[in-house]
């Protein structure tokens, strides 16, 4: 039977005009470039947040609408069964500070969405099951912060004190003057009832509270609370609690930090900060402290490396985080009673914060050099995870260079590493022409194995774009991240340059086409560069501090840097002017451009402008751009544009 059957289909196939040959199939076309507007356009997520039974995630994606120049966040929600994500708002105002009812069919949010001149954030509702949000109560200042208590009872939120009328009627009129250091309004916590809408408040006097969480059993609500909430006091701040039910308010006495988390059983508060109130610079070990009260015990001083925010398992007995390790991240774990930090998995990849969900299931953030930001989900933290956002995933489809780690030893013997990024379609090995970014910070940070927009931007016109993690920078230990005090433009510097001379010598950087650029402490070190030596064609800075005996007085932050220079300026006054890049002024012969956002309190507007009319008194070819509205970190989509697409010009222009 099996015979005659294959006889009959070959009988049958026989008789059938032969088919004709199916056309050469076209090659594929070369993936798009990656452009400038890719880089700008990213969504980034923000505010994740777990339902009670770790079966829903929401979170927040801000992204840009080039045509109204601003940037606009909106709530989404991935779900576990179904692993579906879905917009949930599509709205004008931004929307934020999401937090699931106990039963995960409703989130309470902020939003800005009501009309009128004097419309203020606000606390809405938008229930799961359909329909659209619906504002909450009322407030009479705006509200900056919302969460839903785990009994469902209560709503815990954070808004100003009330400005007092005289005082909005003379603003009205243009009476509008600023007395420094001045506070007619400071945030404070309050509870409003769900069932019946009436508030209470929490806190009161003269202290700045955000960052409000409640205990798991309900019982009690834990805040970050500062004199002043001025960025100088940060050493100041204190982890507070207070009862959900009114009474005093105690704090911890710990340094406070927003990366602090109630255990599940409610009995201690974890939290990865320093210990000396009189130490800026520190390194971050993982504190826990009993939620009652008494001594905070340090789970990593054996660590060597900082403490990221931690998370705890449903056990209340050990505690996790992403810790840096050189250019990668991995878990760490540790537990409760102490013991021994373990490392296992290496996410291979820039890893954020983990939020845990009650079951044990997390999920955070993970970008790679080829992959934009997404959310990834995990039913235990060890494991690797998988992608359930896909908001970033058509710029992994285009043409994008290559990045691989490299590694020298510095000056001191010390080894340092960093990433190079080669254009896509580069040789192996060939010297290209290269510009050297320099990190902002700096303590702390560093280039990790996460995507680069900006240095993709750069490859994409032909650049080689070399990102070294000098001394101070994370990932390499508490001995390299604390370099000496007093040391700005030393051997942070001479890592720098060591790194570049190694990537020359091993053929992969033209010595002879060479940039470099940064922003904050990047923008100070480029501006230091170009005062010790002339090998760099062309420079950018931005935001970057060339008078640091000025900048004291200029800026936001004095206590920091007083302690950075071993006293103010005129108690030091040698260490300030040695590290100042103005001191060394003359020698500057690279053509240089410098930004400034014109609300910077970081680097404040002066500073740029210091550097440019040095270097236009000396004939040094230099251009000066200065941005209204922005403040340190630049904010509006057109001026992103305008500062990137000059500095690409000018790179064109003098590194050939």
């Amino acid at each position: 039977m099996r015979r005659t059957l294959a006889v009959s289909l070959l009988l049958l196939c026989a008789a059938q005009p032969l088919a004709a040959p199916a056309p050469a199939a076209k090659p594929a076309a070369p993936p798009a470039p990656f452009t400038l507007e890719h880089a700008l356009t990213l969504n980034s997520i923000s505010s994740l947040t777990w339902s009670a039974d770790g079966r829903r995630l929401a979170f927040v994606v801000s992204s840009v609408d080039t045509a109204e120049n601003t940037i606009n966040q909106d709530l989404w929600l991935y779900e576990h069964a179904t692993g579906r994500t879905v917009q949930l708002t599509r709205h004008a105002k931004n929307d934020f500070s999401p937090t699931f009812s106990p039963g995960g069919d409703t989130i309470a949010f902020i939003s800005a969405r009501a009309t009128g001149d004097d419309a203020k954030p606000a606390i809405y509702m938008l229930p799961l099951r359909g329909g659209e949000p619906w504002a909450f109560g009322s407030y009479d200042e705006g509200v900056s912060e919302v969460a839903w208590s785990p009994d469902g009872r209560w709503l815990a939120f954070v808004k100003p004190d009330t400005l007092p009328q005289r005082v909005r009627d003379w603003r009205k009129k243009k009476w509008d003057q600023v007395v420094e250091d001045e506070r007619l309004q400071y945030p404070h916590l309050w509870v409003v009832e769900i069932a019946t809408g009436r508030q209470r408040r929490l806190t009161s006097g003269a202290q700045w509270v955000w960052s409000a969480r409640w205990s798991p059993d309900s019982r009690a609500l834990a805040f970050l609370t500062s004199p002043t909430g001025k960025v100088d006091d940060a050493n100041s701040a204190d982890v507070g609690i207070v009862a959900a039910a009114g009474g005093p308010m105690r704090k911890l006495g710990v340094i406070g930090d927003g990366s602090f988390a109630w255990s599940p059983d409610s009995r201690w508060i974890a939290l990865a900060t320093g210990a000396d109130r009189a130490k800026y610079v520190e390194k971050a070990d993982l504190w826990v402290v009993p939620a009652a009260g008494g001594q905070p015990v340090n789970l990593t001083a054996g660590f060597d490396e900082d403490a990221n925010a931690p998370r705890w398992n449903p056990a209340s007995d050990s505690l996790f985080f992403h810790a840096a390790q050189g250019v990668t991240t991995v878990v760490a774990a540790v537990a409760r009673a102490g013991g021994p930090v373990t490392l296992s998995t290496d996410r291979d990849a820039d890893a954020g914060t983990p939020v845990a969900a009650t079951n044990g299931r997390v999920a955070w953030t993970q970008s790679s050099p080829k992959a934009p930001a997404e959310i990834m989900v995990a039913d235990h933290v060890r494991l690797p995870g998988r992608a359930v956002t896909t908001l970033n995933t058509a710029v992994a489809k285009l043409a994008l260079g290559d990045t691989r780690r490299v590694d020298w030893t510095s000056t001191d013997g010390v080894p340092v590493g960093g990433l190079l990024l080669r254009p896509a379609g580069a040789p192996a090995v060939a010297p290209l022409k290269t510009v050297v970014l320099l990190h902002g910070g700096p303590y702390g940070a560093r280039y990790s194995l996460g995507f680069a927009a900006l240095p993709q931007f750069f490859a994409a016109h032909g650049y080689q774009v070399f990102m070294p993690n000098f001394r101070s920078s994370g990932g390499y230990g508490t001995a390299f991240m604390l370099r000496r005090r007093s040391d700005w433009g030393g051997q942070d510097w001479r890592d720098v340059m060591s790194g570049l001379d190694t990537l020359v010598r091993r053929g992969l950087v033209d010595p002879r086409r060479l940039g470099v650029y940064g922003h904050s402490y990047g923008g100070y070190l480029s501006a230091w560069a170009i005062t010790q030596t002339d090998r760099f064609d062309a420079a950018m800075v931005s935001a970057g501090a060339v008078d640091l005996g000025a900048l004291y007085g200029q800026s936001d932050t004095h206590r920091y840097r007083a302690f950075e220079f071993e006293g103010t300026p005129w108690e030091t006054p040698e260490n300030w002017r040695r590290s100042s890049p103005i001191t060394y002024i003359s020698n500057v012969k690279t053509p240089t451009i410098v930004f400034a956002g014109e609300e910077d309190r970081r680097v404040p507007f002066p500073q740029g402008q210091q550097l440019y009319q040095a270097l236009a008194a000396r004939g040094v070819p230099a251009e000066f751009v200065h941005y209204p509205r922005e403040p340190h970190g630049y904010r509006e989509y057109r001026h992103n544009w305008d500062r990137w697409t000059r500095t690409l010009r000018w790179f064109d222009r003098w590194v050939r």
